[in-house]
């Protein structure tokens, strides 16, 4: 089983626990019933005001808004009238809805991008640079080092140097603006860590998925997390790593 495909992060993943654990409070008997969280109003309002002022507006709170409230949606999204689901779309600006195959509740990577370019801070650019090349639009609810095979079936991206290269951004970036989009910052480094960890299902074979452990061994030799992912090299050499190779998951 991979361990780094959620949407968002431990902290989104913390919010929709709760939110699914109080959603007694917020739906009621039948589908007709269900509530739009309150805070689908509060953010509709926030990105309008956002969008329509001059000049120079930090983006962050405003996606922090989104954020929020984006576990409690998906929670209910499934049960949402037609006419709600619709009206929590148009309200949602700059987040992706949708309950078709899969229920996803996230950030539009593209639409935020171009909102920071246009009117955001230093540090607003910054991160949705980054974070376009972890999250992208174009793959579905999961980050660019997982490959969605299927609708059920994934696996990771350990050749090359995507991790690499996403590992540095973030620390970069939490390093150049430490008190701008720390929990998400945070959470997307705490992902690629968990994934070089603990990720047995690997898209390549042996030799690649190991180049590209050794790679991350190359550029941070003096992380924590390095000793144990020289143990893994050596697992695979060993041939008791525990990885699939050229793996399809399902």
């Amino acid at each position: 089983m991979l361990t780094s495909i959620n949407q968002t992060r431990a902290l989104f993943c913390t919010l929709l626990a709760a939110a699914i654990a109080m959603s007694c409070v917020a739906i009621k008997a039948s589908a007709a019933d269900v509530e739009i969280p309150p805070g689908v109003a509060d953010y509709a309002s926030a990105i309008g005001e956002l969008k329509t002022s001059r000049g120079k507006s930090p983006i962050e709170p405003v996606f922090e808004a989104g954020m929020q409230v984006s576990p409690q949606i998906q929670a209910i999204l499934p049960d949402l009238s037609e006419s709600q689901y619709q009206q929590v779309q148009r309200q949602m600006q700059g987040f992706i809805v949708v309950r078709e195959a899969i229920v996803v509740v996230r950030p539009s990577v593209d639409f935020f991008r171009s909102l920071a370019r246009k009117q955001g801070t230093k540090a607003d650019r910054a991160f949705f640079d980054i974070y376009s090349r972890t999250e992208p639009d174009g793959n579905g609810p999961f980050p660019a080092y997982i490959q969605q095979q299927t609708e059920e079936s994934r696996c990771t991206r350990f050749d090359g140097k995507l991790m690499v290269d996403l590992y540095r951004g973030w620390m970069t970036f939490r390093t150049t603006y430490p008190d701008a989009y720390a929990s998400e910052a945070q959470g997307e480094i705490d992902s690629l860590e968990t994934e070089l960890l603990t990720g047995i299902c690997s898209c390549e074979d042996a030799g690649k998925t190991t180049a590209g452990l050794q790679a991350f061994v190359k550029a941070f030799p003096d992380l924590p997390i390095t000793p144990k992912i020289k143990t893994r090299i050596a697992r695979i050499h060993s041939g008791k790593s525990g990885f699939r190779f050229n793996c399809h998951a399902g």
